[in-house]
């Protein structure tokens, strides 16, 4: 999901995203970082504080709301270099959820950040991912046995995961896929192969930034060894817009 993708993916495993109606922290601090350089990340406490070190505002809404960053649009200039620390509690002794710290992180960006928004489906640039072949699958793309959507405990199922040039799995259907090629090419990405049921997938490939010596590109790995190609289309993708999005006043 290169880059930011990948750190966006990250801490969505600490966050998660819900789509509930909002909860607020009990207090909250937003400041400004203007460090030219420095450490940035955010961490959810064990007591239910969530910390930000400059974070890129622009940044603190597709965590939020569980955005790729393609889409975003609308954000002010501003919000792409202006970085915020967050220091926010929960009232004392509450217990926060994963899922309520993402309803709590949207509630501040409306609150201290005075965030409006809609959503709409645009055609935008992106992909289809097609079969080569009609019921010709790679040599790293095998029908499985198992659905670790429903049986996710077992052994098999735990093993691989998403890294920033691979993706292994098993007991996943394509929109597992889908998903992860939709973050490494930041851009909508539609399943037209026609496959269903689950699947084992090994697919690994070089960095563009640096190339390893045996591994080809992205879009190379996908034919070579899944037996699948992306073809660039317009299609239609779910696109936040934002309406306001302000800088927020002192604490």
């Amino acid at each position: 999901m290169r880059g930011i993708p990948a750190a966006l993916a990250a801490t969505l495993l600490i966050l998660g995203t819900h789509a509930v109606a909002q909860v607020s922290f009990d207090v909250a601090s937003v400041k400004e970082n203007t460090q030219p350089a420095g450490p940035s990340g955010l961490r959810r406490s064990p007591d239910g504080a969530l910390r930000a070190e400059r974070m890129r505002a622009r940044f603190l809404i597709t965590i939020a709301y569980g955005l790729q960053p393609f889409q975003l649009v609308g954000a002010p200039a501003w919000a792409n270099d202006t970085y915020y620390d967050i220091n926010a509690k929960p009232a004392p002794g509450s217990s926060t959820s994963r899922e309520q710290m993402s309803d709590m992180l949207q509630a501040l960006l409306v609150q201290r950040f005075k965030l409006t928004f809609h959503r709409e489906a645009r055609l935008v640039d992106g992909f289809a991912l097609v079969q080569i072949q009609r019921g010709a699958l790679g040599r790293d793309l095998k029908a499985s046995a198992l659905d670790c959507e429903k049986t996710p405990a077992i052994r098999a199922c735990a093993q691989g995961g998403m890294s920033g040039t691979a993706f292994k799995a098993s007991g996943v259907p394509m929109w597992s896929l889908v998903q992860q090629l939709v973050a490494a090419v930041n851009g909508p990405v539609v399943d037209e192969t026609g496959l269903s049921g689950t699947y084992d997938i090994d697919l690994r490939w070089s960095n563009d930034a640096a190339p390893a010596d045996d591994l080809p590109s992205l879009f190379t790995a996908i034919q070579e060894q899944l037996g699948l190609r992306l073809e660039r289309r317009r299609v239609s993708a779910d696109m936040f817009v934002v309406d306001r999005f302000e800088r927020p006043g002192p604490d």
